[in-house]
């Protein structure tokens, strides 16, 4: 069961970065992102940033964890809804840090992770921001400890 459930995830994750999320989730149709992060600040990239393919896994996740969420509030809290929020949720942490990483060149520029949150520092300005990897791994131990 626990292989079926890493096997269905890890095929999500693969089509998920394909689909196009940033069309669904913006009020208005606009071209695709092609800024980054730099120590000169945010610089517009040649082509498609890197950071988008994980986001948008990120996005879909995000989307498949709620609704196994809402879903297991009609029916039972069973072994393999556990499993699935285990594995959604590390999938999902998984793409928010490959996400962080990849929002700067050279990667992991400006970005500064602490307990529970992170900042992102643009040239000397910095954004606190909590940091839901964190609190999905807390997520993920929780469940994975009810099943066992």
């Amino acid at each position: 069961m626990i292989r079926v459930i890493l096997l269905i995830t890890v095929v999500t994750i693969v089509l998920s970065i394909f689909v196009p999320v940033e069309r669904f989730v913006a009020d208005a149709l606009r071209p695709l992102p092609d800024k980054v992060l730099s120590p000169e600040g945010v610089v517009k990239t040649n082509g498609v940033p890197l950071w988008l393919y994980p986001w948008r896994a990120a996005v879909v996740l995000t989307m498949l964890l709620f609704a196994a969420i809402v879903a297991t509030f009609f029916t039972p809290m069973n072994k393999r809804a556990r499993l699935t929020i285990v594995a959604l949720s590390l999938a999902t942490a998984v793409a928010h840090y490959l996400t962080l990483l990849t929002t700067s060149t050279p990667f992991g520029y400006g970005i500064s992770i602490y307990p529970l949150f992170y900042t992102i520092d643009v040239k000397g300005a910095k954004q606190l921001y909590l940091d839901i990897g964190q609190i999905l791994i807390i997520y993920a131990i929780y469940n994975y400890r009810r099943v066992t």
